[in-house]
């Protein structure tokens, strides 16, 4: 008898369509089982048996690669049946008997089709498995089959751009997974965002809570509580979450999900995301801590962190857990994580900025998806989260992978949606499009295959290439202004043969060997463009983003180089004298044995910049910003540093060790070291030195054996030389402050922040009040500007015969310390250690003595 099985699931007997190549078995409901034992043993029809396996290929739980099925009126041969059985009395695995329902579906004795079918085949295109023609074909007949719907006023209808293009594969990837008729609007790509202060990473300002485990969050019993469903959320910084609040965690959210969601059961998800975590620290972690926690479900969100790893060897270090799993009784799911240039995302210019590094992650997360179907013979799930933010248009990223309150709880909504059929029965689907813009009519064409093409004369404006295949092309008298082509292809395009290139976005192409000279490149992105051997003479780059790329060896005559953002570019060896450069933007640039135009060293950020071997020797780089750069070999010798800022900077590495002759007042070097470094005759005053080295400094040799007002908070001064040096106060300092009479009984330290506020903390730091006077609502106040060693180490250091009146040395360690003749009228020493100091014929007149191991002390 001829039994022909027909589920239905439309379009995947078209012979365009092909499904993964694989069968897999994962969390068969039970009355599956029980009715495949049924089946064989003739208690239930075919029929019912088939309403079964229906189940199993709607919830994609059997994926199939039927592009070698043929039609066939065969019956279903009696080893299926056999094998039903086997398979409900546990002779073989699921594996093995959702190979022969794999069968049945390839011979054609089960046709499947599905009105999930647009969702998979979309999927299929995203990942390479069908090409443009395959996909827009089986788009084709989806519409003919009412499956897919087009409103009669959309921009396909009613767009005089060509069909080929408005209709391109991208875009309707894009519809098809968001659901909707989606509208691009290019807009948030402009936008930044930062966990705490602008344009800086740096996330202090997040107040973060730990349990006693050591993990953030709230606490938890040990002792699991009946009918509690226990998940633990493992991985790297993203799932800790570093950028973001303690209730705005991915953890938390799915925590939030799950309460709202599932009824009748309490789940707990724990965090325990530890920054910088790899996958080779889970094993001994889950089983030395998580186990005896007693885990249902354990969720390795992962891949950024094992960026440094072999691909192999993280796969094998999933496998282990997932290995452990089933000894120790939990689940383990494999979650390959999202970074800014995964998926089919179109980035903003700051995630680009960020994300360049990333780019060999691309290649090893494919290979951590590859072997999902080997893993998944292990490990309870594997979802693959690359493109979950693939159509969200907000910015997701505010570094080069993390993510804060807006994209953790996508995530948290992806992760419900792939463990909620699981464990609670319930679909639960994310739409990926946040979009609730006008239409915009801007031609979204990402990752498509438009290669041979001709954009003569089109209005491409605002258009989005990003990724799409766009070789020997023709963009004659095309409008592209503001068009991405970001990681695009456009090998043999005539794009590049145009004078005005300005305001595109050219991100990540390859633009080797070509000629722009003379070319307006004003305002265009070139953030990591491949500029090898490119002739750039006499061109516009003014407004340019020119982050990473390499221009070292350029010859830049006559280039405008103007108003640039020089993140991380390569600018060593060049002679930039005679280019344009006003404005530009030197943070992290490379500069090393670059020769700088005097104008450009004075008032400029040059934060993070390389620059070593620079002669800056009697320069002027006064007012300047050079936080964390590198001077390896650079000469500074009788430069002019007045005001300028060094933070956390080596100057135990510039030319000959030598500061001297520089002029150091009002500059600070807070967190850098100078141990060692020669300060002949440089000047010192109100000179920060807060949290520096500054251990074995010689001072007596400084301009004038002088400073006045400087900071030496928390700094290393041990084994210094201050031996006659005059640190004393300069003069005293009147001033009338309107207004404030009724600050009048404020302490010292209050009344100077009151009156004082616009001045730098370190400032603050050395201003003490004598005296205040009251006329009428105005304050008098006599002040002085003194040395302040605060909390400094002081150990062994020589203050012999110095001038140190008024000088602070609260909670200073003073052990050793040679105080002999010195002059210390009125210097505070409140908690200061001197222990086997030598006071010996010091005029310790007026001094506050409230020090500790010391004879001198009052409070010993």
């Amino acid at each position: 008898m001829e039994n022909i099985v027909i589920i239905t699931y439309i379009a995947l007997v078209l012979s365009g369509i092909i499904l993964i190549p694989n069968a897999f078995a994962e969390n068969v409901p039970d009355w599956v089982k029980n009715t495949a034992g049924w089946w064989a043993e003739d208690v239930i029809s075919e029929t019912e048996f088939v309403n079964a396996i229906e189940y199993l290929v709607k919830e994609n739980i059997i994926q199939v690669d039927v592009s070698q099925t043929s039609e066939t009126s065969q019956g279903v041969p009696d080893w299926v049946k056999n094998t039903a059985g086997w398979w409900a009395e546990d002779v073989i695995s699921e594996t093995e008997f959702l190979n022969a329902i794999v069968y049945l579906i390839k011979v054609g004795i089960i046709t499947v089709e599905s009105s999930k079918s647009p969702e998979l085949i979309a999927e299929m295109w995203i990942n390479g498995d069908i090409n443009d023609d395959e996909f827009l074909a089986n788009v084709e007949h989806l519409i003919e089959k009412d499956i897919i719907t087009i409103q009669s006023d959309s921009m396909t209808k009613t767009s005089q751009l060509p069909d080929w293009l408005i209709n391109n594969a991208g875009w309707w990837a894009a519809r098809i997974l968001t659901n909707s008729d989606f509208d691009f609007d290019p807009g948030y790509t402009k936008k930044k965002i930062y966990p705490c202060d602008e344009y800086t990473h740096e996330n202090k300002c997040i107040e973060r809570t730990y349990n006693s485990y050591g993990f953030r969050g709230d606490e938890f019993e040990k002792e699991k509580p009946d009918n509690t469903f226990r998940i633990f959320a493992l991985g790297g910084s993203t799932t800790f979450g570093v950028g973001a609040a303690d209730n705005e965690t991915w953890p938390v959210y799915l925590q939030k999900i799950m309460n709202e969601k599932i009824t009748g059961k309490n789940i707990e998800v724990i965090n325990f995301g530890l920054s910088g975590a790899t996958t080779e620290s889970y094993y001994e972690l889950i089983k030395n801590r998580m186990s005896s926690l007693d885990p249902d479900l354990i969720i390795m969100y992962d891949g950024w962190n094992d960026k440094d790893l072999p691909a192999k060897k993280t796969i094998q270090n999933w496998e282990s857990v997932c290995k452990l799993g089933k000894n120790e009784g939990f689940d383990a799911m494999v979650v390959v994580q999202s970074l800014p240039i995964t998926g089919q995302r179109v980035t903003t210019e700051q995630e680009i900025e960020k994300s360049l590094k990333n780019i060999p992650y691309l290649q090893k997360s494919q290979q951590y998806v590859d072997a999902f179907e080997k893993l998944d013979n292990l490990c309870t799930k594997t979802a693959d989260f690359r493109g979950v933010f693939d159509y969200v248009q907000e910015p997701i990223f505010y570094d080069h992978g993390h993510t804060m309150s807006f994209a953790n709880k996508i995530i948290a909504d992806n992760v419900f949606s792939v463990i909620s059929p699981i464990y609670f029965d319930q679909a639960y689907s994310v739409v990926n499009n946040n979009s609730d813009s006008t239409e915009t009519g801007v031609v979204y064409a990402v990752g498509a295959d438009l290669s041979s093409k001709n954009f003569d004369n089109l209005n491409l404006q605002n258009a989005v290439f990003d990724k799409a295949d766009l070789s020997n092309t023709s963009f004659k008298n095309t409008n592209i202004d503001g068009a991405r082509f970001v990681f695009a292809n456009l090998d043999n395009s005539n794009l590049f043969d145009r004078t005005d290139l300005s305001n595109i976005n050219l991100a990540g192409i390859d633009l080797s060997n070509m000629n722009f000279k003379g070319r307006n490149l004003s305002d265009t992105l070139l953030t990591g463009a491949d500029l090898t051997g490119t002739i750039l003479t006499g061109s516009d780059l003014s407004g340019a983003n020119l982050s990473y790329v390499v221009l070292s060896e350029h010859n830049l005559t006559g280039t405008n180089l103007s108003n640039t953002i020089l993140f991380r570019t390569d600018l060593s060896g060049i002679d930039l004298r005679s280019i344009t450069l006003d404005n530009a933007n030197f943070r992290f640039a490379i500069l090393s044995e670059s020769k700088l135009p005097d104008s450009l060293l004075v008032n400029n950020n040059f934060d993070y910049a390389l620059l070593d071997d620079i002669n800056f020797a009697g320069k002027d780089l006064s007012s300047s910003s050079f936080h964390t750069v590198k001077l390896d070999g650079s000469d500074m010798q009788n430069t002019n540093l007045k005001n300028t800022s060094f933070i956390q900077v080596d100057f135990t590495k510039i030319k000959n060790k030598s500061l001297a002759g520089a002029d150091l007042f009002g500059s600070s070097f807070a967190h850098s070291n100078l141990s060692g470094v020669n300060l002949d005759s440089t000047i010192l005053g109100t000179t920060n030195f807060w949290k520096a080295d500054l251990s074995g400094l010689d001072f007596t040799v400084i301009s004038d054996k002088s400073s006045h007002g400087s900071s030496f908070i928390d700094a290393n001064l041990s084994d210094s030389n201050f031996e006659g040096v005059d640190l004393s106060h300069q003069e005293e300092y009147h001033k009338v402050f309107k207004n404030k009479a009724y600050l009048k009984n404020l302490g010292a330290k209050d009344l100077v922040d009151s009156l004082f506020s616009g001045f730098k903390e370190s400032a603050l730091e050395v201003i003490l009040p004598l005296s205040v006077e009251v006329s009428g609502n105005d304050l008098a106040v006599s002040f002085i500007i003194f040395n302040n060693f605060k909390n400094a180490n002081l150990e062994n250091a020589n203050f012999k015969n110095a001038d140190l009146k008024y000088a602070g040395f609260y909670s200073a360690d003073l052990t050793n310390a040679d105080l002999s003749g010195a002059d210390l009228r009125d210097a505070y020493f409140g908690n200061a250690d001197l222990s086997n100091a030598n006071l010996e014929g010091a005029n310790l007149e007026g001094a506050n003595l409230k020090c500790k191991n010391h004879p001198i002390c009052e409070s010993d």
